[in-house]
């Protein structure tokens, strides 16, 4: 299984695990708020494609206050059989989906949790870890903004310098070094708090960008 199919697996159980309305780490949102999200997303593109238009209207809102009135476990058990084979996400998904189901997996298992709180962190594959350590790269320039160099220094893997650049500032010792699992990592770079991280420096100097 590719990541994306095992997490997207693993999620659904766990949502029916929790029903629809356990808190999650995204924001107000309930278990049920998420599973929508989650269908919709990948099973009506064209909203997200109108909301966007000056005529479009809210269509994702529109969609989304449909699906809210479907009984939840359908809801979930349809969003599992993966997206439908006209939906563009069915060539992206083992792609571009791993980090997208992973982290909500960890919305969800970390929704009763607070800032500080201790974190039970999975225990990955090692190709699953890999893959993470990938999406660090591919995303940690454009996650961050920061007046000083940011290493990123991942558990079992190698680490990632931002900001490394002549000038950048006028401290050479001025660095903010994160450390942790590739797993931690993704979700504080993709604006998390409840995590299991060691953030040495000035982090009030990073910013972490909505991408």
């Amino acid at each position: 299984m590719t990541f994306s199919s095992s997490e997207r697996s693993a999620l659904a159980q766990t949502l029916l695990d929790k029903g629809p309305d356990a808190p999650t780490l995204c924001g107000d949102w309930t278990t049920r708020d998420l599973a929508v999200h989650l269908w919709i997303r990948e099973n009506r593109p064209l909203a997200q494609v109108k909301t966007m238009l000056p005529v479009g209207g809210d269509a994702v809102e529109a969609e989304t206050e449909k699906a809210l009135t479907r009984p939840y476990e359908e809801t979930v058990r349809k969003w599992a059989e993966g997206p439908r084979a006209l939906s563009p996400w069915k060539i992206l998904d083992p792609v571009a989906n791993g980090v997208e189901h992973f982290v909500h997996h960890e919305d969800v298992l970390r929704g009763h949790l607070s800032p500080g709180d201790p974190v039970e962190e999975r225990d990955l594959e090692p190709e699953h870890r890999a893959y993470l350590h990938r999406a660090i790269k591919l995303v940690a320039g454009r996650a961050i903004k920061a007046d000083r160099p940011v290493i990123i220094d991942p558990d079992g893997f190698s680490r990632i310098v931002i900001n490394d650049k002549p000038g950048v500032s006028p401290d050479g010792e001025a660095v903010v070094r994160i450390s942790g699992g590739v797993g931690e990592i993704v979700m504080w770079l993709l604006g998390r708090d409840v995590v299991n991280l060691t953030i040495s420096g000035d982090d009030s100097s990073v910013e972490r960008l909505n991408i």
